[in-house]
């Protein structure tokens, strides 16, 4: 059945999504030509969920693109910078910039603390003090640093991806682990939706039990919190978040679009690479949805677009771990080759901790 048919063109999904102003003036318009859609337009698509939560029909056009990417994936990749996506996995997922690490203490051995990629490349010092702080509440928990291979995903290379995903899965398996906890809310998902083998269960709601550093920042100007678009329907998650804030007592505002519709920050569906001039657009509009000059999320990927879109992104983590950090509430800024020798980095650095 042709989607469009069940649309009533209410335009509801396009008072979140720049992508459907840009390319269309009618929802049940682009539904009916979605099959055909070009690469400029299915590409286009961040993939954040936002037009399935507020359909009345429960329509997904982020469902739909995702078919059309993985048609066109074989011919069009190459035209939107794909070597450098697949550069970016294979190094990912190499020995260089993954490892796994036990510990003798057998408490906790069966969870295992996933970094990501974002924050190993963002800084190995703040994946050592999240280390040092899970030891301490979680003796034995393992270390897993390897990458969820989302970027071949969302860009609809599947069997690459699957090759990609099997070895995270192979690392999970030699762990002999029963719940991962990530601090990616992009890892978060992937493994909830495609390793049910396991339980995954994200970081902040982990530090939201076993408590936080001691942080007072009741004299800190408000900021306000921008939910990562994964999490949409993570409502434990959402509360977890907003309880570590009134923790360290830091005051907070809310976007007008937050928690379950929330719009996504200009990163999703590797819109950077496909659309970057829409993702520009996207940034500055998310970032300018509030008067608050510093935004804290919980993804270090939308805390960098918060910068790009001409505010201050802050990651939560940052706050909690990182002294500098906490004192200017600024987040040091990193160019591409830093970032994969922090990766390196955080690598080394988690080989070498003492089990």
């Amino acid at each position: 059945m042709n989607p469009s048919t069940e649309c009533i063109d209410c335009k509801a999904c396009m008072k979140g999504c720049l992508m459907m102003g840009e390319f269309t003036d009618s929802p049940k318009t682009l539904l009916e030509t979605i099959k055909e859609s070009p690469a400029s337009v299915a590409f286009s698509c961040a993939a954040c969920g936002y037009c399935a939560h507020v359909c009345p029909k429960d329509i997904s056009i982020e469902a739909h693109f995702v078919k059309r990417k993985v048609e066109l994936a074989p011919t069009e990749l190459k035209n939107f910078g794909y070597r450098a996506v697949l550069f970016h996995q294979v190094l990912s997922f190499s020995k260089a910039l993954t490892t796994i690490k036990t510990f003798r203490a057998t408490d906790f051995s069966h969870m295992a603390f996933m970094p990501g990629c974002a924050l190993s490349s963002y800084s190995p010092a703040l994946v050592k003090s999240i280390i040092a702080h899970l030891q301490e509440a979680c003796p034995g928990m393992s270390v897993l640093m390897q990458c969820c291979g989302k970027p071949t995903r969302v860009l609809g290379d599947i069997d690459r991806f699957e090759g990609f995903y099997s070895l995270l899965e192979r690392d999970i398996d030699r762990l002999g682990v029963t719940t991962v906890v990530t601090a990616c809310e992009n890892c978060y998902m992937s493994l909830k939706t495609l390793s049910p083998q396991v339980k995954t269960l994200s970081l902040y709601k982990l530090l939201a039990q076993i408590g936080v550093p001691q942080r007072d920042f009741s004299e800190a100007k408000p900021v306000a919190l921008h939910d990562p678009c994964p999490t949409r329907l993570e409502k434990p998650l959402h509360e977890a978040v907003r309880q570590i804030l009134r923790t360290i007592k830091l005051p907070f505002e809310e976007f007008k679009f937050n928690r379950d519709k929330t719009q996504c920050c200009g990163s999703g569906g590797m819109l950077a690479l496909t659309n970057p001039k829409l993702a520009r657009e996207q940034m500055v509009s998310r970032a300018h949805q509030t008067e608050c000059e510093t935004i804290v999320s919980y993804c270090q990927e939308c805390c960098s677009s918060m910068s790009r879109g001409g505010k201050n992104g802050v990651h939560l983590l940052d706050l909690l771990f990182d002294e500098t950090v906490a004192k200017t509430l600024t987040q040091p800024k990193h160019g591409t080759l830093t970032s994969w020798i922090n990766r390196y980095k955080t690598k080394r650095m988690i080989a070498s901790l003492k089990g």
